[in-house]
């Protein structure tokens, strides 16, 4: 949200010293003192965040380090002081390491892997902390759910050029948001309106044949009291690793923010974005990978199974959106935001299924989609700062709705087997005409009522949370006539602990739940149950005092209930696996270890089990083994300098670890570690004539290796991204 805070004035924080068991009880009784904030009621060590810090929430951050997110509380909250751990991408380090993908800026956060399509950037699908199914549709932009269906192609993208910063919220955060990820969510969070002019223009070039051009413009109205504008638009197109595949992209977002009066901000904006190609999503089977061998040999990365002829992706969507926030009064603040979302994607490929009964060609298949989809969400709270006694509260409650419309048309063919080695191009691969298997309307409705209590005694951070959701879905074919629905009830609550030392150093313990409906489908076309979650999460927080680095280790036990396990990719189908139980560690670090030397460094560790044996539409998965797709380590270094001159320059390494390929854990995919490095100069150190302007060099898998990224099983492997080489220039002014 856009808001006045961070144009005027400031935001104080209170925390410290011990909490009394009675303190929880003086909350919530009838007769507690309960009056509003006021100067006098601060102890002499109040913590102050700026508003500079504050904007960090919606506005303008600095370097790789934001100082304050409303992710996890939807709330302006310290990093430091919020009992959960969150990771922060910044516009300086999407700038810096080139990110023209969502995927690609969650690459050195650690517990995200965005491996499960490799090199393909159709769709943003991120695995966290080890669960992945449905996770396109567990994206948020701007503090609302981005409503893409899980069970479809349809798959919102948000362009990282309109974006300020992505935000990463661990573990379940149903408490607040309703339905979500076990591992929890993906936050963006769009550029906003400024009070100062300013501008950017950008045109870029590289690998596979790449071009763009980007500009971003904004500034305050005629008059400045009345508001300020903004206005991003973008045009990129390439070609990709693959033979056949290339990607086209022309997305424009205008915004006006107006100040009504000098407590109500109102942001209008509209995104519109137009894909005519999408990339390819295509596999390669186990056996020909860079992990496998058939016939003594496996194919290039750049192998592809489409058929040229039957190849097509484009993508339209159009959103539009409000965010109003009013200041009754120094404590007490209304916030509303509302979405309408419109989307059509169409869809015809070739696709591989595996080795056919001779072992020596690849049996192809025919998969086709016309989508449309309409969704509106709404989300409105209160939030009220209050004093009972000693403790300070920042009290939330609010009310949302989000409601979902798909009508889905798949339709089928068979294709020619393919000899790998040997691919044939020689025009229409289909054997028969596509034939309509389904034409369906989807429909998901969703209204949620919630409360939070962040209180703060001193040192002392409690935070009590929960939630009350609503949840209807309905399944109906328009070929057999045939519905199928369900309603649900889910109550999903959240507790958290913190203490904060004057070193900094900030121990703390986090209880937290999450449902999903996770697929709209399951393989028999029935609506299927609901997952649920549960995380136990303690973990250090570490802020040397006078700095903004941020240093954080999580220890987290969570279990989820009836999973949905992805068991094919075209068309997307989905089976109960039973209960999983997720356990691991992650570390992270944001710092300015000298004043021209910056880090990102990040490590995790996750063990992930079925704790159920199923056997179910061919798939059998025994208790104790690990889903695919959930590589047990992870680990990246990113290392920026300032050199004299207007010079800079970076350079990082990721670490995967090789994962499952089977349910049955026989094979697995290998290892894999790459390096990234950027260079720039502001090229107006070497003439005054071009203030303004910075050129740059990026270079992703410096070394080119030839990768894995994962499989969802023996037959579909995805290979991950070659080199890539990017030159940007860009003027600011």
């Amino acid at each position: 949200m856009l808001s006045i805070k961070y144009f005027k004035g400031s935001v104080k924080c209170l925390a410290r010293a011990p909490l009394l068991a009675g303190v929880v009880v003086s909350v919530w009784t009838a007769d507690a003192l309960a009056r509003p904030v006021q100067e006098s009621d601060q102890p002499p060590d109040t913590m102050v965040i700026t508003g500079e810090n504050l904007s960090d929430v919606d506005g303008p951050t600095q370097g790789y380090t934001a100082q304050a997110s409303d992710a996890g509380t939807k709330t302006a909250t310290p990093l430091a002081e919020t009992a959960r751990t969150i990771n922060v991408v910044t516009r300086q380090q999407l700038d810096d390491q080139g990110i023209t993908n969502i995927n690609d800026a969650l690459l050195y956060t650690p517990g995200a892997f965005t491996g499960l399509a490799g090199a393909s950037k159709r769709s943003d699908v991120v695995s966290l902390r080890g669960f992945h199914g449905g996770d396109v549709d567990n994206t948020f932009l701007d503090g609302l759910r981005l409503q893409s269906d899980p069970g479809a192609y349809s798959a919102m993208q948000i362009d990282p050029f309109f974006l300020e910063r992505v935000d990463v919220v661990k573990g379940p955060a149903s408490a607040l948001y309703g339905r979500t990820m076990p591992g929890g969510m993906v936050s963006l969070t769009t550029k906003k309106p400024q009070p100062e002019q300013q501008g950017l223009f950008r045109l870029y070039g590289g690998s596979f044949d790449t071009y763009g051009a980007g500009i971003d413009v904004t500034g305050p109205l005629s008059d400045p009291s009345l508001g300020a504008y903004r206005f991003t638009a973008l045009g990129s197109r390439s070609d990709t690793q693959f033979d056949v595949a290339k990607r086209e992209r022309y997305a424009l977002m205008p915004q006006l923010t107006l100040y009504p009066d000098e407590d109500t901000d109102l942001t209008l904006q509209a995104y519109l974005q137009h894909d005519p190609a999408g990339d390819y999503h295509g596999a390669v089977p186990y056996d020909l990978s860079a992990s496998g061998a058939r016939f003594g040999g496996t194919v290039d990365s750049s192998w592809s199974d489409a058929d040229p002829a039957n190849d097509v992706f484009r993508r339209n969507q159009r959103i539009f959106s409000y965010q109003l926030q009013h200041r009754f009064s120094d404590n007490l603040t209304f916030n509303s935001r509302a979405r309408y979302t419109n989307m059509d994607v169409e869809v015809g490929q070739v696709y591989q299924a595996g080795f056919n009964g001779n072992g020596a060609a690849l049996a192809r298949y025919y998969s086709g989609a016309d989508e449309d989809l309409q969704a509106f969400s709404t989300d409105n709270n209160l939030q009220y700062e209050l004093m009972t006694g000693e403790v300070e509260h920042t009290l939330l409650a609010g009310v949302d709705f989000q409601r979902r419309k798909n009508d889905v048309r798949f339709s089928s063919a068979g294709a020619r087997s393919l000899d790998p080695f040997r691919p044939d191009d020689s025009g229409n691969s289909l054997t028969d005409a596509p034939s309509r298997d389904s034409d369906d309307t989807r429909r998901v409705q969703q209204g949620g009522v919630y409360l939070q209590d962040q209180m703060r005694w001193d040192r002392w951070h409690l935070t009590l949370g929960g939630r009350q959701d609503f949840l209807d879905r309905e399944y109906h074919s328009h070929l057999s006539g045939a519905t199928d629905s369900r309603s649900d009830k889910a109550f999903s609550g959240s507790a958290s602990l913190l203490y904060r030392f004057d070193s900094g150093i900030a121990p703390y313990y986090a209880y937290s739940e999450a449902f999903n409906p996770s697929a709209d489908s399951s393989v028999d076309g029935a609506v299927p149950d609901p997952v649920k979650s549960q995380q136990h999460e303690i973990g250090i927080k570490y802020q040397p005092p006078g700095t903004r680095d941020l240093y954080q280790l999580a220890f987290y036990d969570l279990t989820q209930q009836n999973v949905q396990q992805r068991t094919s990719v075209s068309p997307v189908a989905y089976i109960s696996a039973g209960d999983i139980r997720s356990r691991g560690v992650e570390l992270s670090a944001n710092a300015a270890l000298t004043d021209r030397l910056n880090m990102i460094a990040g490590y995790s560790y996750n063990d992930i089990e079925y704790r159920d044996s199923i056997s179910q539409d061919g798939v059998n998965i025994d208790a104790g083994k690990t889903p695919v797709l959930s590589p047990e380590q992870t680990a990246s270094l990113w290392m920026q300098y300032d050199f004299t001159h207007g010079i800079r320059g970076g350079v990082g390494g990721r670490y995967v670890k090789g994962s499952y390929a089977d349910a049955q854990n026989t094979r697995k995919t290998g290892d894999y570690t790459l390096a990234d490095a950027f260079v720039s100069v502001d090229l107006g150190e070497v003439s005054n004539e071009l203030d303004g302007a910075t050129l740059k060099l990026n270079a992703t898998n410096l070394f080119d290796k030839k990768y894995v990224t994962g499989c969802f099983n023996e037959s579909y492997c995805y290979f991950g991204d070659e080199r890539q080489v990017t030159a940007t220039l860009d003027y600011r002014f």
